[in-house]
């Protein structure tokens, strides 16, 4: 038997597939109602960064009303600290 039109018609519908993925994850989800309502929730917001070195980062986060710094590694993130609001709305103005 001959599997060359086999292995064809299975590497079409492979890109074809890949493509639907592609298309669905960088177009239709983002474009989705509950979608916009999770990701801009205003529950969570990343105010600054700043890198340690290549593997270690600090992040500023404010969780709801609450402003943390969490230190990232590698493997893991690790709250550092919570910090007063007051001190963080001076900073950001």
């Amino acid at each position: 038997m001959d599997f060359t039109w086999l292995f064809i018609q299975m590497l079409i519908v492979l890109v074809v597939v890949c493509v639907g993925a592609v298309v669905v994850l960088r177009y239709v989800l983002p474009k989705m109602s509950w979608a916009k309502k999770w990701q801009k929730s205003g529950h969570f917001e990343l105010i600054d960064r700043f890198g340690l070195d290549n593997k270690r980062t600090l992040y500023l986060v404010r969780v709801g009303k609450k402003y943390l710094v969490v230190g990232g590694g590698e493997q893991s993130l690790n709250l550092l600290a919570e910090l007063p609001h007051a001190e963080v709305e001076i900073q950001q103005k």
